[in-house]
């Protein structure tokens, strides 16, 4: 017997607990975003933590929520690790503050993989300088308070990547290419490319015709003095001449950092494989010391923290990305290891710190919870809509008549 059409009934979930939910995780999103968009107060001794926090996809941007300063900038993943994608990462001077470098992330390029764009951190981590490495003509100066950000043009067409930034921030040595300066297209996974002293100020470059196969370069810093990795090895360089003082160093001495000088500007050190080289320029002839690093795979030396102390971050003779950094006694080759880095289940590894590197000497290690401000609202959104499909399935059916 056919059953009355007015008797038949359906069942429906509303939608409205699921798009209220959505809307309500934006909107406390959002909020946040807007009330951390004011930069933290600065501290008055900035600290360095015991532990550098691991990857997080949560890490919020300097756009939503920005620092005063910096003490270190670097690269977490490398993108073959699980489930990471390569950030740039600034790690605030009050130890917690971790943000990612929109500017870096934005100006990535396809021969890089996915990695961020080189950048370098002025010397009072107020300010980060970014190259555009496959023919963008010129580079990005980031502020880190309230993340301002304008462009200096060094040559239409050409690729630039930024390597020292003086002591006073004034001026910083770029690299130059009408080519991309990728380090992924090279055997050695190194840049080549003609050295310049920009000034960040007026935008004009002073080119060093000696200098054309350049691949690291560090700039003492009273600015009077360069150590560049050439083709043919290490050289000593006058920087306001441009003339090549020497060359004695192999070239596959070490890893050059932008921060290699010593705060006197007598002597640089870097670092290859387990051997920190010291090189003390003050003599006729450069004079090169050896000290071994026990336990250490590789790494660089990245700063001072006083004319007898080097900064060092390095790898342990093992494949778990983890990694410490430690203070370097130059005459007795002591190391003494003050803060580390593990990553989390990803793998993700720390690469190329770069140090604001007037803030070393003044650095208080102590333990620090990672504030990693709002969360990147591309996350958020995919978040909301899940969030939202899960409160849609748990909201009952509810049965209404159906008319024939």
């Amino acid at each position: 017997m056919p059953v009355a059409a007015s008797r038949l009934r359906t069942s429906r979930r509303s939608l409205i607990p699921a798009i209220t939910v959505a809307v309500v995780l934006i909107l406390v999103v959002v909020i946040q975003a807007a009330v951390a968009s004011n930069a933290k107060p600065g501290v008055a001794r900035p600290v360095f933590p015991r532990e550098v926090a691991a990857y997080s996809w949560w890490t919020g941007m300097l756009s939503s929520s920005s620092v005063n300063a910096a003490t270190m900038v670097y690269q977490n993943g490398a993108g073959v690790e699980f489930l990471d994608s390569p950030q740039a990462v600034l790690l605030g001077a009050d130890g917690g503050a971790y943000r990612r470098l929109d500017a870096a992330e934005s100006l990535a390029i396809p021969a890089d993989q996915g990695d961020p764009a080189s950048s370098v951190l002025s010397a009072d981590g107020r300010f980060v300088v970014v190259g555009k490495a496959d023919g963008g003509g010129g580079v990005e100066v980031a502020t880190l308070r309230g993340n301002e950000r304008r462009s200096i043009l060094v040559g239409d067409g050409l690729s630039v990547i930024p390597l020292s930034i003086t002591a006073d921030g004034r001026s910083a040595l770029i690299l130059t290419s009408e080519t991309s300066l990728s380090p992924l297209l090279d055997s050695h996974f190194k840049p080549h490319g003609a050295l310049s002293l920009l000034d960040l100020e007026t935008g004009t470059a002073r080119k060093y015709a000696d200098l054309t196969d350049v691949s690291a370069a560090a700039l003492s810093p009273n600015g009077t003095s360069i150590v560049a990795d050439t083709g043919t090895g290490l050289a000593v360089v006058d920087a306001v001449t441009g003339k090549v003082a020497d060359i004695r160093l192999s070239a596959d001495a070490g890893q050059l950092d932008g921060d290699a000088w010593s705060p006197d500007g007598r002597r640089f050190a870097l670092l290859g494989g387990s051997i920190l080289r010291i090189v003390d320029v003050t003599t006729a002839e450069p004079v090169e010391e050896a000290v071994t690093l026990q336990g250490v795979a590789s790494g660089s030396a990245i700063g001072w923290r006083d004319t007898s102390t080097v900064l060092v971050h390095t790898r342990a003779e093992d494949d778990t990305n983890k990694s410490e950094f430690s203070w370097v006694d130059v005459e007795s080759g002591a190391r003494e290891p003050f803060a580390s880095y593990a990553p989390d289940f990803t793998g993700a590894s720390l690469i190329a710190p770069d140090v604001a590197r007037g803030l070393v000497p003044l650095w208080r290690v102590d333990d620090r919870e990672a504030d990693r401000g709002p969360p990147p609202l591309l996350l958020t959104i995919p978040l909301a809509v899940l969030v939202g499909l899960v409160a849609w399935i748990v909201t009952p059916r509810r049965r209404r008549p159906r008319s024939a």
